[in-house]
């Protein structure tokens, strides 16, 4: 970790999850991203009802001042045939007032959650120069979206909504582990919480049941500059027919619901044939993602918008 010019500048007082004062978070918030709210009820379902660990988050201060603050999203995973916990770094602000408190929080962030095996996320462009050239964080390359044009196809009556999560889904991304070396364990406690009981968002989810294949997606639609698109925010299947079939839905559900295109991550090489001979093009809006502590290949991780706390 390159330190020199980190130890040259002021030090602050580190602490952890502030819940007795979540109004300086929420005041902080506000002001790091253009007057957003940030809500005690999103709070409170980020840090207090994860089904993984509760309140990772990390705060400096200057006396009474919340200087900086971030938290975590701790989640269930398997990295190289191993079950660990592992965590995407999301909600990271600094009071641009106080000089290198964006360092020193990513560095006592490491230090407090060293229990965790992996931590990832996806920097915006000022934290990524700040995380890689001064906390060496490994930058591991860009997540970016499969695009499809949202089309009427044939579909199967196999898939059907659902609101609840099943224990089969763990059992899927357990198999895929195998052929992955880094992939979300699909606990169905934890997707319960990410998409079902999350305050102000209205995920749908469709799965693929018969008698010997499943799979699901979970959808949400996005509004840009006056044009809706459908994300498949999370999508797993125990075969490529059945993603085929998922994929074909997430099409004709586009259509039906007036969006122009359908995007989704999914970084295995593994389903790439599948995707292009479904319509989808790799390559618009790279995020760039990077690990704390180790690098990942992610052509061999299965990695999607779950992945993240952006969706």
């Amino acid at each position: 970790m390159a330190l020199s010019k980190y130890l040259r500048m002021p030090q602050y007082e580190v602490k952890r999850y502030p819940v007795e004062q979540l109004e300086k978070v929420q005041q902080l918030f506000s002001r790091s991203f253009g007057g957003r709210c940030l809500s005690l009820e999103m709070l409170t379902w980020q840090m207090d009802r994860n089904p993984c660990l509760q309140r990772r988050a990390t705060s400096l201060w200057r006396d009474d001042i919340l200087v900086a603050y971030n938290a975590l999203t701790p989640h269930p995973a398997i990295l190289k045939g191993e079950d660990i916990v592992s965590a995407v770094s999301g909600t990271s602000m600094a009071d641009t007032r106080f000089m290198g408190s964006s360092i020193q929080l990513f560095t006592e962030c490491a230090k407090q959650n060293d229990d965790i095996a992996l931590i990832y996320g996806f920097p915006n462009r000022n934290s990524f120069g700040i995380t890689v050239k001064y906390v060496r964080h490994h930058y591991v390359g860009d997540v970016a979206f499969w695009t499809a044009k949202a089309e009427k196809k044939n579909v199967t009556d196999k898939i059907q909504p659902f609101s609840s999560f099943s224990d089969e889904y763990e059992k899927i991304s357990r198999e895929l582990a195998k052929t992955h070396i880094f992939i979300k364990t699909r606990k169905c406690e934890f997707l319960n919480w990410r998409f079902f009981q999350k305050p102000g968002y209205e995920y749908k989810g469709f799965e693929y049941i018969d008698t010997k294949r499943r799979g699901y997606i979970v959808v949400d639609i996005y509004e840009e500059y006056g044009s809706k698109q459908l994300q498949v925010v999370d999508l797993i299947a125990d075969s490529k027919e059945v993603l085929r079939e998922l994929l074909q839905y997430a099409s004709s559900l586009a259509c039906e619901w007036s969006c122009r295109f359908v995007k989704l991550w999914l970084t295995s090489d593994h389903y790439k044939e599948v995707l292009e001979e479904s319509g989808f093009v790799y390559g618009d809006h790279p995020f760039p993602m990077t690990c704390w502590t180790r690098d990942l290949d992610l052509n061999k991780c299965y990695i999607t918008m779950v992945d993240s706390d952006i969706f």
